[in-house]
C-alpha cells in the first residue's frame, strides 16, 4: 500500500474518532448531566490563519480558505470545534468558494470562557470579518452553529442558510422566534434517528416562511458526523448544489 493510503485511513479513523467523541458527549448533556467540553490540542488546519473580535471583545481564531467572491461560513456544533468542517473547507475551496472555519468563544483556538449562550454574537462577528472581503455569503451550521446560523440569518444579509441537525433550543439559544424572520433560502438537513433533536429540525421547517428543502438521512448521526459518515459524499454534493443554485 502507498502512503498516501495510509495518511487518507489515518485522517479517516481520526474523523470517526471526533464524532464518537463529540456524541458521547452531547448525549452526556441530553441526559440531563453537565460534561465540560474534552481538551483538544490545536493543530495546523491550513489556510490562512485570521481572527477577529466580538462585539463584547472576545478574540476568535479561524481559518480561511479559497478566494471566491462568494463566501461561506461553517460554524461547528457543541463540543467539537472547526476542525470538524476542515475537508469541506477545503473542497468549498476548490469550487471556487472562500470559506471560513472559526472556533466559538472557548474552544480550541479561540479565547474566552465557552458560553454557548454567545453563538450568535460570536457568529456575527466571523459575518463582520468576511463581508467586506466576498459578494455575497453563506452560512452553513451543525447544531449550536446551525441555531447561530438562524439568530444571524434573521437579522443579517445573506445569500442562504443550511443547518445541519438543529435543535429548537440548546445552550441557552431559543430559534423558534428566529426562523420566521429568516427570508434566505435555507436547507434542513438531519436524520431519521437522531435522538438528540428527534423531531425539532421537522418544527423548524414548518416554522420558516422562506423558500426551503429538507434532507434526512437514515441513521441517527448527529451534525457534522453526518458529513463524516456514509452519507458523506452524497450531503457534499447537495450543500454544493444548495451553494450553486442561490
Amino acid at each position: 500500500m502507498s502512503a498516501s493510503y495510509y495518511q487518507r485511513l489515518g485522517s479517516l479513523q481520526a474523523r470517526r474518532k471526533r464524532g464518537a467523541l463529540a456524541l458521547t458527549t452531547i448525549l452526556t448533556l441530553a441526559s440531563g448531566c453537565f460534561a465540560p467540553n474534552p481538551t483538544r490540542t490545536p493543530t495546523d488546519l491550513g489556510g490562512e490563519h485570521v481572527s477577529f473580535r466580538t462585539s463584547d471583545g472576545v478574540l476568535l481564531r479561524g481559518h480561511l480558505y479559497g478566494s471566491g467572491s462568494t463566501g461561506v461560513i461553517l460554524a461547528h456544533m457543541y463540543p467539537a470545534d472547526q476542525s470538524d468542517w476542515t475537508d469541506f473547507a477545503q473542497v468549498l475551496a476548490a469550487h471556487g468558494y472562500q470559506a471560513l472555519t472559526f472556533d466559538f468563544r472557548g474552544f480550541t483556538e479561540s479565547e474566552g470562557t465557552s458560553g454557548t449562550e454567545f453563538a450568535g454574537t460570536d457568529l456575527l462577528a466571523a459575518y463582520q470579518f468576511i463581508r467586506p472581503r466576498v459578494s455575497r455569503i453563506f452560512i452553513a451550521g451543525a447544531s449550536l452553529g446551525s441555531e447561530a446560523a438562524i439568530i444571524v440569518a434573521a437579522r443579517e444579509e445573506v445569500a442562504g442558510i443550511i443547518c445541519i441537525s438543529t435543535p429548537t433550543s440548546f445552550g441557552g439559544l431559543v430559534v423558534t422566534d428566529s426562523i420566521r424572520h429568516v427570508r434566505a433560502p435555507i436547507l434542513f438537513v438531519t436524520s431519521a434517528d437522531d435522538p438528540l433533536v428527534g423531531g425539532q429540525p421537522e418544527i423548524l421547517y414548518r416554522l420558516a416562511v422562506a423558500p426551503k428543502s429538507m434532507q434526512v438521512y437514515p441513521g441517527n448521526a448527529h451534525g457534522t458526523a453526518i458529513l463524516h459518515g456514509p452519507h458523506s459524499e452524497e450531503l457534499q454534493a447537495l450543500m454544493l448544489r444548495f451553494l450553486a443554485g442561490n
